[in-house]
């Protein structure tokens, strides 16, 4: 019997041991890794256009005209909506943008105060604006689906290098219908208000 006992007790010892290696396999420990910073610069939150007496004039007579239109047809839930983008309109071409800092990580971009992980980023390119040079980031994200960081004084070939070892590059930007759109309307009203 007590040999018996024994290897019952040997039994169960294999048993634990076993059941302590799927374990771990099953469950395995994450992985610790240092963050590291890859390459960080200062930018601008947004581009800052700042406009003449004549652009605020003619966005004013463009929206009382169109008030106007919209009284007459008795359309009035649509002129709320009209005074609210004159009015974003208005404040963001008065006031100056504040400075962001963003961050090239070993983990991801933070960018703001949001930090965006290389899984949840798609690809990315370089388009020259008013002067300035803008870095598009695609995501795989429901919201923001496209981040858009301006370069400022930050090298553009350190970031190239830093967002080549993670994500793509184009050197073809990506538009859309969307886009072409909002440069066409940018571009013809920034014609006729300058």
């Amino acid at each position: 019997m007590p040999a018996k006992r024994e290897s019952i007790e040997d039994l169960k010892k294999q048993l634990s041991n076993l059941q302590e290696k799927i374990a771990d396999y099953e469950f395995p420990q994450p992985r610790l890794v240092e963050v590291k910073e890859l390459y960080s610069w200062k930018s601008a939150e947004r581009l800052f256009i700042p406009r003449n007496r004549k652009w605020f004039t003619y966005v004013i007579v463009l929206v009382l005209v169109l008030t106007l239109i919209l009284l007459f047809l008795r359309q009035f839930i649509i002129i709320a909506p009209i005074l609210a983008i004159a009015f974003v309109a208005y404040v963001l071409a008065s006031v100056p943008p504040e400075p962001a800092e963003h961050k090239l990580t070993t983990q991801g971009l933070n960018s703001g105060g949001h930090s965006y992980l290389w899984e949840e980023l798609a690809d990315f390119w370089f388009i020259e604006k008013y002067g300035e040079t803008l870095i598009h980031i695609d995501t795989y994200l429901h919201f923001p689906r496209r981040l858009i960081l301006i370069l400022g004084k930050g090298d553009k070939e350190k970031i190239k290098e830093a967002m080549l070892q993670y994500l793509p590059f184009r050197e073809i930007p990506k538009t859309t219908w969307v886009d072409r759109l909002a440069d066409f309307l940018s571009n013809n009203f920034h014609k006729i208000a300058s």
